[in-house]
């Protein structure tokens, strides 16, 4: 019997999206806190903290992200 391998960088790739997406549900439960409590929530985009709507984060979070540079 052979043991199936494992390509560490594909196993790399999947737990970085994993993390990605358990960051991502993280931040849209945030944004649903934020709304119920009718407050504004505090990100950093560029090293600047900026104070949005809930709203305005969760449209920022659908739109199409930008391929690194």
């Amino acid at each position: 019997m052979s043991t199936p391998t494992i390509d560490a960088q594909s196993a790399t790739d999947d737990l970085a999206q994993a993390a990605l997406a358990a960051l991502t549900r993280a931040g849209l439960r945030a944004a649903e806190e934020a709304r119920k409590a009718n407050t504004h929530m505090v990100i950093t985009v560029e090293g600047e903290v900026q104070h949005i709507s809930p709203e305005e984060y969760v449209s920022q979070r659908q739109m199409p992200q930008k391929s690194p540079a």
